[in-house]
């Protein structure tokens, strides 16, 4: 490939040989080290390609073979350039396309994460962005060192990172530990607490519950396995007693408290849909629109409006890359439409029990997404005058806190576990 795109950019051309001896003009060219490639035969003619250089010494060989040669075609940069000398619109252009790939190329345009399970994409892409490491963001403000330390403190459960570069993409490489990924603990002292002067800071129950597990890294434990708390108690503290050689409490020492708390503890599952519904039928007609995207901009080539009145739509985007590693912000997307009608139809039984399972699911797996393990779900579902209502209880183990002031509670951390059904 290489060879191939230095032979381009110093020109060569397309040669067609006939005479008495072309057999003896071979060897001739051999003989006298003259590169020759592409060699074919078409009846009595043959046809090869030959470099600028190359071609130019070919006269004494000629007489001395008995042949002739015919220049067929030139190829290479500089017939180019001497075709389109002209044409200055033509090569401003090819400057200016050049500018912008080379400053495309001062920046991300694709990041690559692997390894991560309890980690989701969404999170750690989130995380860049707050770092200003993610798409669009200038090569040389990267330090691939100093992210991977920060994405490790960030992420617990992250106990090994890389991160390099290599062209415009950014790629991610995580291996998580498996027993703390299981059940993670995101709780975090927030912000707005860190910049106000406190003496020390309480873990508090965010649900009534049970405890199952505590380990506690700093503060007092006020609880143990098996104790059953309330919404707000003070699970552990961040008052560390001091105590003198006669066991004698002197003093306390403050400190933001650190432990991870299993607390299994129970959600009331409420949901509710119509039995009548608008169900679409697909006709099995699509139709097909081909375009360019740049970021969240797009351009449909040609612009052709679909001929359906009623129609979902997909696309397929594929990111354009001159090679391995070097992507640009330019998508070729394929929009497909697909062509439905509408009809009201009323839920049958079992079709109800399958809308009412699909929306549990949902509301399931925003849970599990939070880190909260399910234990047990009882669900019953009713028939009322036109709708079916859905109500029970979902057991889950849950690591969640919120922090307060040591005595009193000032700011809630973000509840992992309590997710609202969205289904209504």
């Amino acid at each position: 490939m290489l060879l191939r795109l230095i032979k381009y950019f110093r020109g060569y051309v397309e040669v067609a040989l006939w005479g008495y001896a072309p057999e003896r003009f071979l060897n001739l060219c051999s003989n006298h080290n003259i590169l020759i490639w592409d060699l074919r035969q078409e009846g009595e003619v043959y046809y090869f390609h030959i470099s600028v250089e190359g071609f130019r010494c070919l006269k004494p060989l000629l007489k001395k073979s008995g042949t002739h040669v015919k220049i067929s075609r030139k190829n290479g940069i500089p017939f180019f350039l001497f075709r389109y000398r002209r044409r200055k619109i033509l090569f401003i252009s090819i400057f200016i396309c050049m500018m912008i790939l080379y400053t495309l190329s001062r920046f991300i345009w694709k990041v690559d994460i692997n390894g991560n399970d309890s980690v989701t994409d969404d999170s750690m892409l989130q995380f860049l962005e707050e770092k200003n490491s993610s798409y669009g963001t200038h090569i040389k403000d990267i330090d691939c060192t100093k992210l991977e330390e920060e994405i490790r403190s960030n992420f617990k459960s992250i106990i090994w990172t890389s991160v390099k570069r290599e062209g415009t993409t950014l790629t991610i490489d995580v291996q998580e530990n498996l027993v703390v990924a299981a059940q993670p603990s995101n709780a975090a002292l927030p912000q707005e607490l860190k910049e106000q002067e406190q003496k020390g800071y309480d873990l508090l129950a965010l649900h009534d519950g049970t405890i199952e597990s505590i380990y506690v890294r700093k503060g007092t434990p006020l609880v143990q396995q098996g104790d059953t708390v309330k919404k707000g108690d003070v699970l552990v503290s961040g008052a560390l007693p001091i105590y003198d050689d006669s066991a004698a409490l002197i003093a306390y020492q403050y400190c933001t408290a650190d432990a991870d708390i299993q607390l299994k503890t129970e959600y009331t599952y409420q949901d509710s849909f119509p039995a009548k519904h608008t169900e679409r039928i697909y006709s099995g007609r699509k139709e097909h629109r081909y375009g360019l995207a740049f970021g969240d901009s797009y351009i449909q080539l040609p612009w052709k409006k679909t001929g359906f009145s009623q129609y979902t739509v997909m696309d397929t985007r594929k990111q354009l890359c001159i090679c391995d590693s070097f992507y640009l912000p330019i998508y070729f997307v394929q929009r497909t439409y697909e062509e439905y009608g509408e009809e009201q139809s009323v839920y049958t039984k079992k079709e109800a029990k399958e809308q009412a399972a699909e929306n549990l699911t949902e509301f399931l797996e925003k849970l599990t997404q939070k880190g909260v393990l399910i234990l047990e779900k009882h669900v019953m579902i009713r028939t009322e005058k036109n709708k079916y209502t859905v109500s029970g209880k979902v057991t889950v183990l849950e690591n969640t806190f919120r922090y307060a002031a040591n005595g009193q509670q000032v700011a809630d951390a973000v509840d992992e576990g309590n997710v609202e059904n969205e289904s209504e």
